[in-house]
């Protein structure tokens, strides 16, 4: 589902509203990270809420800076793809969200949700 809301709203952002790719890149990755911390806390790994006052905060941040990294990836692969070698920006950001995606979902099951699981 975040890699619906990623490309969807990338589309609408730079095809339909007319932005520059690597602004659409980045703001259909915000919206599509702020969808995807709450699908994958409570849907994918099922963390529900923990003792720890501050753990959601961590988390967010935690899920956040992993993301970031993929983020980046997202706009160098889209730059390249879709600025430099002007190949069809549609295909490129499917390719580009399943590198992402693989990437995020190790990043969330390794690093940010497997402490919180462990405590349970």
């Amino acid at each position: 589902m975040a890699t619906l809301v990623n490309m969807l709203s990338y589309e609408l952002l730079y095809a339909h509203i007319g932005l520059i790719n690597t602004i659409s890149v980045a703001l259909s990755w915000f919206l599509a990270v702020t969808f995807a911390f709450f699908t994958n806390k409570y849907i994918v790994f099922r963390v529900k809420g923990t003792k720890e006052k501050h753990s959601i905060l961590s988390q967010l941040i935690s899920f956040y800076l992993c993301r970031a990294a993929s983020g980046v990836l997202d706009i160098i692969i889209m730059f390249i793809a879709v600025d430099i070698m002007d190949w069809n920006h549609t295909l490129w950001k499917f390719i580009s969200n399943l590198v992402m995606g693989l990437c995020n979902y190790l990043a969330g099951r390794l690093f940010i949700f497997s402490k919180v699981k462990e405590k349970q």
